[in-house]
């Protein structure tokens, strides 16, 4: 499948970043998806203590794998009580 336009613009332009500046990029990147899953969170449950709100956002991005859900509703329980 051909890439559009786009793609190929932004794939040229990654290929010239170095190794600090793409993982300069996918941490800002990170941050900005857990900024937007907080505020989600936030949106449906109304304000958390910061703790709180961490391990929530831990759980909505691990909480598929059974060991880090464990770990996680550990926290979570320990920071709510």
């Amino acid at each position: 499948m051909p890439l559009s336009e786009i793609e190929e613009i932004y794939r040229q332009r990654v290929s010239t970043m170095t190794p600090a500046e793409k993982f300069q990029r996918m941490h800002t990147l990170n941050q900005w998806a857990r900024w937007n899953i907080a505020r989600t969170i936030t949106e449906k449950e109304g304000p958390l203590p910061p703790e709180v709100l961490k391990w929530r956002v831990a759980l909505w991005i691990y909480g598929r794998n059974s060991e880090c859900r464990r770990l996680i509703e550990g926290q979570l329980e320990r920071v709510s009580s």
